[in-house]
């Protein structure tokens, strides 16, 4: 029976201030470290209230940093004769700013400033000087849509609806593509990539005019390897046909995305971008220790004048008029949201790292295959916390390993990996090749179990031929 009556219940309410403190602290933690660093210091030129300690920069890459090293560059920050430009030479501060990095991290300013011609950006050139107009933006398309081999595996028709075409002047567009530099680019599968790196090398030998044949005519039981088949057909013997198998080997590629070469490559930098880590963990004997950086809750704060201001607004003791004790509340009251955000953000890092490294120790210390199965969402019931929380906190983010290995927090998730780390192993020590059944037969013997077809994707994921082209 339905009646009336009264009971006491605890509820969460969210304030007018909570509101926007959560969802600040939602967009804060979802940045790393150099995003969170950028937003201050942006907020710091367009809101007065905010100050910035700016006395801790480093001297090399002016990274807001607290600690004795710099997190990007790796320069100690413990050298005060660093700052002291007036009493030397600008060329002799740089030269003792570069020595106090470390010599096996040696920070390169443009390393993470200067961008490197890619592949795109070169083949776009060459379409540039041989196309103009409708045809060069086609031609543009066209090498977007490459995969990073290098092959264009788009739908002809479905490009050529993208521009009102007909398919013929698409594919007409595509074989000029294909006459780019490297050779085989912008191929529609491995055998008319290798049909076009063939006829790029010129050769006329007899052994290149045999690997042609095989290429246009047995191709199916090229890749089946029936050598006697093939020998048998094109009338000449075995040998042969292992001499032109073996001048396909050595001269073309599977991949020719590999084959570029940026302009002046021996010149430019060979570093990538720096990767800064918002987590490092250190080996402390048996236990490993999680410290976060903490690069600007110690000197972001609200500024004094400001501060001052705000308080005898709140007593009543201000004679400012009504805007600008508004413009006060207003930007002071950010800057506390902000600060409390940072705070939040990195209590919320410090406990997610925390858990993290406690649950795949065997994977810190033993490597990938004793990576354990873990999810974001078994995280946040650990830590009774809402699942997006954990994704925030890891979203973009790295994580310093003791060995020095800066990685993503993605790979304590990554459930495969110790079975592509298997893999290769199996692979590796081989005397030789092995089909994706023999694989998982051998992955079977280990006690694990998957599928032939997941085997082939795995071996893809880490990008390893088909059997046929490895015993090839």
């Amino acid at each position: 029976m339905q009646g009336h009556g009264l009971a006491q219940q605890q509820s969460r309410i969210l304030s007018g201030r909570t509101i926007p403190v959560q969802i600040q602290a939602n967009a804060i933690l979802n940045m790393s470290l150099l995003e969170l660093q950028q937003f201050i210091e942006t907020e710091a030129m367009e809101n007065p209230a905010l100050s910035l300690d700016d006395g801790r920069r480093c001297p090399v890459c002016g990274f807001l940093n607290s600690a004795c090293a710099c997190p990007v560059c790796g320069a100690s920050m413990t050298r005060t004769d660093l700052v002291e430009t007036d009493r030397s030479s600008e060329r002799d501060y740089l030269e003792r700013a570069f020595a106090s990095a470390d010599a096996d991290t040696m920070f390169d300013p443009f390393r993470s400033v200067a961008k490197r011609m890619d592949l795109r950006d070169y083949l776009k050139r060459q379409a540039r000087m041989a196309l103009g107009g409708r045809k060069l933006r086609i031609a543009q398309y066209l090498i977007e849509s490459l995969d990073d081999d290098g092959y264009f595996r788009e739908s002809l028709f479905e490009t050529a609806e993208e521009f009102a075409a007909a398919a013929p002047e698409i594919e007409d567009i595509l074989s000029i593509v294909q006459s780019f530099d490297p050779p085989g680019i912008a191929a529609r599968d491995l055998r008319e990539s290798l049909i076009i790196q063939l006829r790029h090398l010129n050769a006329m030998d007899t052994t290149a005019t045999n690997a042609e044949r095989i290429l246009l005519e047995h191709w199916d039981n090229f890749t089946k390897m029936k050598l006697k088949a093939i020998a048998k057909m094109m009338n000449v013997t075995v040998a042969v046909i292992l001499e032109a198998c073996e001048f396909i080997k050595d001269n073309l590629t599977p991949r020719p995305a590999a084959g570029y070469h940026a302009p002046f490559e021996e010149l430019a930098p060979r570093d990538s971008a720096a990767i800064v880590p918002d987590i490092v963990v250190q080996a402390h004997g048996d236990d490993f220790m999680v410290n976060v950086i903490d690069c600007h809750g110690a000197f972001a704060k609200i500024d004094k004048t400001y501060e001052e201001t705000y308080n005898s607004i709140k007593k009543g003791d201000s004679y400012l008029s009504e805007d600008d004790c508004k413009h006060i509340r207003e930007h002071v009251e950010r800057v506390k949201c902000i600060l409390e955000a940072i705070s939040l953000r990195k209590k919320t890092l410090a406990r997610v790292a925390a858990f993290l490294v406690e649950y795949q120790e065997e994977f810190i210390v033993h490597g990938a295959s004793h990576l354990k199965p873990l999810r974001q969402k078994d995280v946040a019931m650990a830590l009774e916390v809402h699942e997006s929380t954990i994704c925030r906190a890891l979203a973009d983010k790295y994580c310093k390993m003791p060995s020095g290995e800066v990685i993503s927090f993605e790979v304590f998730f990554d459930s495969a990996l110790p079975i592509r780390s298997m893999i290769s192993q199996i692979v590796a020590v081989s005397t030789e090749p092995l089909s994706d059944n023999e694989i998982a037969k051998r992955l079977a013997a280990n006690g694990i179990t998957i599928a032939r077809r997941t085997v082939a994707k795995y071996r893809e994921q880490l990008r390893m031929l088909p059997y046929q082209l490895r015993a090839a």
